[in-house]
């Protein structure tokens, strides 16, 4: 049996963006991690998610060292991550996350062409691949996969 908690607003605080943070609380639901070093990124994401994945856990991380924490602590389902994040580099997250949480669905934000990177997302199976600047629709295809 699983309860449900109340969403919480994203806060605009800069204390907010120094820790991972958690929208939701809900229990047996499956769970997003979000990682970007961009502030507004990592809003715009919370809050799209907040709307179409109601049944979702939304964690968020603006660096490497919290993302490992996020993945360490809570069940992920979907790592969606941005190439280059402060402590960690290009792939180092996502090779991380198939090697330790093989079931969690990878998908990777950059602003190069993904055929530039098309061998690396190859090896390392990821879901897809999202071309910055986001659109909104590839934001909730994810869901879909």
């Amino acid at each position: 049996m699983f309860g449900v908690k109340d969403r919480q607003a994203v806060a605009q605080s800069a204390n907010f963006f120094n820790q991972p943070h958690k929208i939701g609380a809900y229990v047996n639901i499956r769970s997003i991690l979000i990682v970007d070093e961009d502030r507004d990124v990592l809003n715009q994401l919370s809050q799209s998610f907040a709307i179409c994945a109601k049944q979702y856990n939304i964690y968020l991380a603006q660096n490497g060292r919290d993302a490992l924490e996020v993945l360490k602590t809570s069940s992920v389902d979907i790592l969606l991550t941005a190439l280059n994040i402060p402590v960690m580099h290009d792939f180092e997250l996502p090779d991380y996350a198939k090697l330790y949480y093989p079931a969690t669905r990878i998908f990777v934000m950059a602003e190069d062409d993904p055929s530039t990177v098309k061998n690396r997302l190859d090896d390392l199976r990821i879901s897809g691949y999202i071309r910055k600047p986001l659109r909104i629709e590839m934001i909730y295809s994810i869901l879909r996969v």
